[in-house]
């Protein structure tokens, strides 16, 4: 089985999938379900990348991100 966690509980360098945000925030981020996302960096806020880009979040909006890892 595979377990959906939020964005900030994954580790760097770990390849996941998005499966779950708030509506808003796939607009604001030109994010959507199905999406690739690494955590490229932990520090005072999560440089991410997804698909091709690389976004700068911060903790409170990583936490709205759910994601399941997926096997490479």
């Amino acid at each position: 089985m595979v377990e959906v966690i939020d964005l900030s509980r994954l580790k760097e360098g770990v390849v996941a999938e998005i499966v779950e945000s708030e509506e808003t925030l796939f607009h604001l981020l030109g994010i959507t379900k199905g999406m690739s996302v690494i955590v490229l960096q932990k520090t005072v806020d999560w440089l991410v990348q997804v698909g091709y880009d690389q976004l700068l979040l911060n903790e409170d909006t990583v936490k709205k991100i759910k994601v399941k890892t997926v096997n490479i």
